[in-house]
Formats: structure tokens, sequence, C-alpha cells
């Protein structure tokens, strides 16, 4: 069984990069009025896509045409760095929701789709590959130029450990990006697919909220974002967050979750040294996604937090919008959703203003 995806998991990165994405629509027509407001911006809904899948400014403008307004680049670096080799994405055998209870065993991966494209899961590693700088910040202008009104860029960074200090490099990352006419900054401090801390940063009050503080100080009015990971204990989530409100414009919540995947040989699923453990996405991490996602909205109202949500995780069809909006998050973003089903934001778009008088 064949399921199309804007993004083809048989080829690998760098041919998606070049060549996606692999739609096999049109995009369709709909009627914009940028009456909503997200950071500051009028933008036409509060609907988006995640950092990850939107690979370059082809996939900014593909997605953009596709109605949604909320488009995050994905993830740069200061420095060029290559993906890991393909296999990038995987099918998981996974038919219900994952739970706390679920992460020490292992999941298991093929590339046979399910036969209801709503339920699908995936594993992906890419390792968050980049451009060299001037490559993507010349291509982020492209991406700014190329999408309509009421639609917002955001420019996802991340640091790279190595010579110099990691939180002078996510300085420095957003820096170029600012430069490069970014709207808004996302600093990445939550990615299961590298070798190297960058990936963790999140779980860490202080590192992540000194990391924060210093990348607004450099950015200034520029809105910041920061995209975090699933933190299971409510207690070290409330602190990260707590340590991070003074600093951040807005926090979007999750990123892909970590496990251990096999194939149905029982062998490492994806080659490469380091790579047992990877991101896990889709439907079936809609629960601990919904879960920490409600838990921001309560600690928001409690502590008076100024910052916006946006809710990320597992939403495959419209109801799963809805179901977010009605968590109380400000903003929401599908990833897995949006690349096998791109018509999503329009179906809720069609729903919404179905139900609207005109």
């Amino acid at each position: 069984m064949k399921t199309n995806s804007t993004y083809d998991i048989e080829r690998s990165y760098d041919e998606n990069y070049e060549k996606g994405p692999f739609l096999e629509l049109s995009p369709p027509q709909r009627k914009i009025s940028p009456d909503k407001s997200f950071l500051g911006f009028k933008v036409n809904s509060l609907i988006g896509v995640p950092a990850g899948p939107l690979l370059n400014a082809n996939w900014i403008i593909a997605y953009a045409e596709l109605g949604f307004d909320l488009l995050v680049y994905k993830t740069v670096r200061t420095q060029e760095r290559a993906a890991h080799p393909n296999p990038n994405c995987m099918y998981l055998n996974q038919k219900r929701q994952l739970l706390d209870v679920d992460f020490d065993r292992q999941l298991v991966a093929s590339m046979t789709p399910p036969e209801d494209p709503a339920r699908i899961s995936i594993t992906n590693s890419f390792g968050m590959p980049s451009r060299a700088p001037e490559v993507w910040q010349a291509d982020v202008q492209k991406a700014k130029a190329g999408i309509g009104p009421g639609q917002l860029l955001i420019v996802s960074v991340v640091g790279t450990p190595g010579e110099d200090d990691l939180k002078a490099d996510y300085v420095k990352g957003a820096a170029l990006a600012v430069e490069a006419g970014a709207p808004a900054i996302e600093i990445n401090l939550s990615c299961p697919n590298v070798l190297s801390r960058e990936g963790s940063i999140y779980t860490d009050a202080a590192v992540s909220s000194q990391i924060s503080k210093a990348v607004k100080t450099e950015i200034g009015d520029v809105p910041l974002i920061i995209k975090m990971g699933y933190i299971a204990d409510p207690f070290k989530r409330a602190k990260v967050i707590g340590a991070n409100a003074p600093y951040v414009d807005a926090i979007s919540s999750i990123n892909t979750l970590s496990f251990e995947v096999i194939d149905e040989e029982g062998e490492p699923a994806l080659p490469g040294e380091g790579r047992l453990r990877s991101g896990v996405c889709g439907a079936a991490i809609r629960s601990c996604a919904l879960t920490q996602a409600t838990h921001l909205v309560e600690l928001k109202k409690q502590y008076k937090y100024d910052f916006s949500i946006v809710g990320v995780g597992g939403i495959m069809n419209p109801d799963h919008i809805r179901e977010y909006f009605q968590s109380g998050v400000d903003a929401v973003m599908s990833a897995t959703g949006a690349m096998w089903n791109p018509l999503l934001a329009y179906r809720y778009w069609q729903e919404t203003t179905s139900q609207s008088p005109e």
C-alpha cells in the first residue's frame, strides 16, 4: 500500500531538500482575512507547521499556499552539517497512544504504512542538518518574500557544541537569522536525534533559561519562541517553564518523543552509530503532547505568565486541532499530519467557516 506524503521517505534528505515537496494536488483557494493575532503579527489563522518538515523556501511557500499560516523554517545552525544517512523516516507498528509507562520499551518500525493515514506514526532521525549560513540566509529571504499576506515566517535555530560556548552559538545563530530578515525566532532546545547535548537542553531549567535570556538580549524586540520536548515529571516541567518565562514570547510543545526503535528482525531500525534511539511523532504522541500543552495552559494561568503557547504533537485531522484549541493553547502546529495530509489546515478552515455566518 502506498501512502502519499509531501516528504518521500524512500529518498534521501538531500533529494527531498532539492526536489520536494512532492505534491500531487493543486493548492486550494480560500478566502483570507488576517483578523487574528500571534506574537503581535496579524495572521489569517493560528494553524501552522513546526520546525521539521519545511526544509527550505520551496517547502515554506508550498505549505503557505496550502493554507498553513505559521511557518517554521527547519532548524538551522551557524555551520554546515550533513543529515544522518537514509532512511530518516520509517513507519511504526503502533496502534494506540504512547504513555509514560511505555518509555522503556522498544518500538518496531518498517517501511509499510498503516491502512488508515490518520493513524500514521513515524520514527524520524535527521540529526538537525543545516546548510551553511550564507546558503540558508539567502533562502530565508526567498521564503519571506514568497509567502502571502497574513502569514508569518519563523526561523528555528540551534547551537552546536564545539570550540565555542554553546550559549554563544545559539546567540550567533539567532543573530544570523534576524540578519536574514526573520520576523520571529525559535530556538530549538529539544531534539532526540543528535549525539551531542544540544538536544536535551529543555530538561535543564538553568541552562535553558540562560540560553533564552542571552538570545532574547541579542534579538531585542524580535519575538522569541522556545521549542521544548516532553517532560514527564510535572514538577520539573513547571521549574523549566518558570525559569524561561521571563525571556520568551512563546513556547512550542512538544517535539518528538525519544524511543529505542528496532526493525521487524529485532535489529536497530536506523543505520549508524547512536541511532537506536530516535524521535517518534505522529498520531501516537498526541496524548503526551496534549497533556503537556494543557499543563502549560494551567501554569500560565496560575502564575500569570504572558507567553503564548503553541500546541504540537499528534495532530492528524481537524478534530485534533479543535481539541488543542479547547485545551487553551494560542496556536496549533502539525508536522506528521501536515506531511501526510497537506490539506489539513484547509479542511479545518472549511469546517470552521461553514459553521460561521458570512
